[in-house]
């Protein structure tokens, strides 16, 4: 990986930009930090700071599941366009406000069983609660390489070939081969079956403003 935090936060910002420029849904424009932030729980702000190569930016939580938690209570509404409450999240995984509010306040720490509980709720992925801002955008754009793709160097193989593919999509779509390019494109994760990249979980909205 790269080696001062100058030159990894450059490598972060331009490969960031890269995706953006070229990664964007079916049949869709491309896509804004917002949108991002929404599918990934990466902090808008931590968004653009990365994207603008602050290599304050670069923070990573040891445990991102409260910030992600919060997230969802914060932007993700129910099939019915309610916000999700602190009482109808606590009773559908069989629990109290306390305990919901223990988890928030790291107070105590979700098991396997509540967590599963709370993925379906929010229509989301386990990785969504574990995986780091790096990786969360790898995820979200599509890169097999993982978070690796942020911060190797211009030259290295990995990077190179991950670019190639990345930009022969682009391309695919522009001369518009949709036959060939859903050999290429697969969905976000928690999207249901067959539905487009950047499209939301099933049974969830976001919240206005999100």
């Amino acid at each position: 990986m790269s080696g001062t935090g100058n030159e990894r936060a450059s490598l972060i910002s331009a490969r960031l930009d890269f995706l953006f420029a070229h990664v964007f849904p079916r049949n869709g424009g491309p896509q804004s930090e917002d949108s991002v932030s929404f599918a990934t729980g990466v902090p808008a702000a931590l968004l653009r700071s990365l994207r603008a190569g602050d290599p304050c930016g670069e923070g990573v939580d040891d445990d991102p599941f409260i910030a992600r938690l919060d997230h969802l209570l914060k932007t993700r509404m129910t099939a019915e366009g309610k916000p999700h409450t602190i009482t109808d999240v606590a009773r559908a995984c069989g629990k109290s406000r306390t305990w919901l509010y223990n988890l928030l306040d790291d107070k105590s720490k979700p098991s396997l069983e509540s967590t599963k509980l709370l993925c379906r709720i929010f229509g989301v992925d386990p990785s969504f609660f574990t995986d780091d801002p790096l990786e969360a955008l790898a995820r979200h754009f599509g890169i097999e390489a993982g978070a690796r793709f942020f911060v190797l160097p211009d030259d290295d193989e990995l990077v190179q070939e991950t670019k190639s593919q990345v930009e022969l999509v682009a391309l695919l779509r522009e001369v518009g081969a949709p036959a060939v390019l859903s050999r290429y494109l697969g969905t976000l994760p928690g999207s249901p079956p067959g539905s487009p990249p950047g499209s939301l979980p099933a049974g969830t909205t976001p919240r206005s403003g999100a």
